[in-house]
C-alpha cells in the first residue's frame, strides 16, 4: 500500500479499513504521513484549551461511559452551574496556561433559552468579551436549536462544542437511548449554518469496531467541523462501561494518524485518556498526526499539571520544527 498518496490524495472508507490492518515497521510510515499532513495542513502550532465542568452530575440522559448520568451510582460531586465570579477565575487560569479556548461544559440534554442558568452564561460571555484575556470561548451546553444558537452568537459567543461519540450506527448500543445522535449531528448543522466554528469528536475504546470509528472520522468530516477531539476511554466503575479493556497503545496512535489522513486540516485534538493511557508514550500522539490538547484536566477526572502541560507543549513544537527542517 502506497500511504504516502494520501498526503496529497482523500482517502475513501475502505481505503481507511486498510490501513487499520497496518503492522509492524509500516506502523512507522504511517505515523510519519499523518505527521507530515499534520504539518502541511496545519503548521507547527500545538493548540491547547481548557474546560470547566460548570454543571455537575444529575444528567437526564445514560450514556453507558458517564459517571454524571443520573442513572448510574458513581460517587461524583454534583452541582450547580458555577457563578460567573468562579467562571471569571477559571477563565483568568486558561489565559495564563496558553490556552487558545475556553469551554463551559454543563451536564444534561440542554441549557434551554429562558432559563436562569442559559441567563447567566450568556451574562458570563458578555462579560469575557469585555475583559483583556484573548481566550475564545466555547459552550457545550446540550442540544441547542437555531434560535438558542443565534443568541449566543449575538453576544459576541464564535464556538459549540457538541461530541457524536461514535458512529451513527453504533451511537443506541454503545452511547445513549435517552436520545438520538441525529439530534447532536442536527444542533452541529445549525451551528454550521449561522457561521459558528463546531468542535466535536469522541471516545474510542467504547467497544465500537473500526469500521465505527473510521465511520465517525468520515461523518465529522461531511458536517464539517473544525476541532475534533479524541478521549480515549477512562472506564468509571458505576457506568455500564465500567470493566471495559483498555485499548492497547498502538491502537490508540493508528486511530490518531487515520483520523489525520482522513480530516487534513482539522485541529485533532487529545483529550480525556492521553495520561492515563498513553503514559510515556504521549508525545508519540503528536508524532501521528495530533496538533492539539486539552489542558487542566476533564470533567470528572484530572489530567496533568498546568506546567507539565506547558513544558510538554513546548518541547513538542521544538520537536516538529526541528524535524521540518
Amino acid at each position: 500500500m502506497n500511504i504516502k498518496k494520501y498526503i496529497k490524495e482523500d482517502i475513501t472508507k475502505d481505503e481507511a479499513l486498510e490501513l487499520f490492518k497496518i503492522k509492524g515497521s509500516k506502523l512507522m510510515e504511517l505515523f510519519s504521513v499523518a505527521n507530515e499532513i499534520r504539518s502541511i495542513y496545519c503548521g507547527n502550532d500545538l493548540d491547547r484549551c481548557t474546560i470547566t465542568n460548570a454543571k455537575s452530575g444529575l444528567c437526564s440522559e445514560n450514556c453507558k461511559f458517564c459517571a454524571q448520568s443520573s442513572f448510574y451510582d458513581t460517587g461524583i460531586e454534583t452541582y450547580p452551574l458555577k457563578d460567573t465570579r468562579k467562571l471569571h477565575e477559571e477563565y483568568i487560569g486558561a489565559d495564563k496556561a496558553g490556552s487558545s479556548k475556553f469551554g463551559i461544559v454543563t451536564s444534561g440534554r440542554v441549557i434551554k433559552k429562558g432559563t436562569k442558568d442559559f441567563e447567566d452564561i450568556k451574562k458570563f460571555i458578555e462579560e469575557a468579551n469585555n475583559k483583556e484575556e484573548k481566550v475564545d470561548l466555547c459552550v457545550s451546553i446540550g442540544l441547542l436549536n437555531k434560535e438558542e444558537l443565534l443568541e449566543l452568537q449575538s453576544i459576541g459567543l464564535k464556538r459549540i462544542h457538541s461530541n457524536l461519540q461514535t458512529s451513527v450506527n453504533a451511537y443506541k448500543k454503545l452511547v445513549a437511548d435517552t436520545h438520538e445522535i441525529h439530534d447532536r449531528i442536527e444542533t452541529i448543522k445549525l451551528a454550521k449554518e449561522i457561521g459558528l466554528d463546531v468542535c466535536s469528536g469522541g471516545i474510542i475504546g467504547l467497544g465500537e469496531t473500526w469500521e465505527d470509528r473510521i465511520d465517525m472520522a468520515f461523518t465529522l468530516k461531511d458536517l464539517n467541523v473544525d476541532s475534533i477531539p479524541i478521549n480515549i476511554l477512562t472506564p468509571i466503575k458505576g457506568t455500564p462501561l465500567g470493566e471495559m479493556e483498555l485499548l492497547d497503545i498502538d491502537e490508540i496512535l493508528k486511530t490518531i494518524a487515520i483520523y489525520r489522513i482522513i480530516n487534513k486540516n482539522k485541529n485533532i485534538r487529545i483529550a480525556a485518556g492521553r495520561e492515563t493511557r498513553l503514559k510515556d508514550f504521549m508525545g508519540m500522539a503528536f508524532m501521528a498526526g495530533a496538533n492539539g490538547m486539552l489542558v487542566g484536566g476533564y470533567l470528572t477526572t484530572k489530567g496533568r499539571s498546568l506546567e507539565d502541560d506547558v513544558k510538554f507543549a513546548d518541547d513538542i513544537k521544538k520537536l516538529w520544527e526541528q524535524c521540518i527542517n
